[in-house]
């Protein structure tokens, strides 16, 4: 025990910043791919030393996971804030495919996404499957909530069940972003929506 009247000393605060290690591993990963990207060029990309890596995150694929729940945490704020300025459903699915149009194009559609880029590595160890695979419920679910609700405020005119509607979408928004890392992404993104928006009618 401490001598009285003196503080419990607290673990060491890690010497690095988190949040900032993680950014650049999203971007590594997303770009890469799990299996093509190594520890050398993790640390080279974090700035992290490899001991400093495993202590920190264990192995390559606990800082995967780490970097996968940063990068699901932030665009999952990202898309709460869309819905909360929207008026209705399709208002609402128009700027999820605006915002994906988006993150299709230029440095960031070059990039990819990590979700996209886990996917396609499912067969690999320490690609964490189960939560790539409720990310993808997740969004479906999302998708055809928003689809009903659309239907019930009348700004979507279709009878299609939400789910079918869902489904269409949900290929339609994560194949934008594999055709935008292959640079092939609409330059006019605004007709790329407007164009998709037609499913909803």
């Amino acid at each position: 025990m401490p001598p009285p009247g003196t503080r419990p000393r607290l673990g060491r605060p890690r010497a690095f910043d988190a949040a900032r290690a993680l950014d650049q591993a999203i971007a590594l990963f997303s770009t890469a791919g799990f299996s093509a990207t190594s520890i050398a060029a993790l640390t080279q990309a974090t700035g992290l030393a490899a001991g400093s890596l495993y202590k920190a995150y264990g192995d390559k694929e606990g800082l995967f996971a780490a970097a996968l729940q940063r990068y699901l945490a932030l665009r999952d704020d990202r898309l709460a804030a869309l819905m909360a300025t929207a008026p209705d459903g399709r208002a609402r699915i128009a700027a999820l495919l605006r915002l994906y149009a988006g993150l299709s194009q230029g440095e960031a559609g070059a990039r990819g996404c990590l979700v996209v880029s886990g996917i396609t590595e499912l067969d690999q160890p320490g690609v964490p499957a189960a939560v790539l695979r409720a990310t993808l419920a997740r969004r479906h679910a999302m998708l055809a909530a928003l689809v009903a609700e659309g239907q019930r405020d009348g700004s979507i005119a279709t009878a299609e069940p939400p789910d079918g509607v869902a489904d269409l979408l949900l290929a339609l928004l994560q194949g934008m972003r594999v055709v935008g890392k292959g640079g092939c992404f609409p330059a006019q993104a605004e007709d790329f929506v407007r164009r998709a928006l037609r499913l909803l009618d």
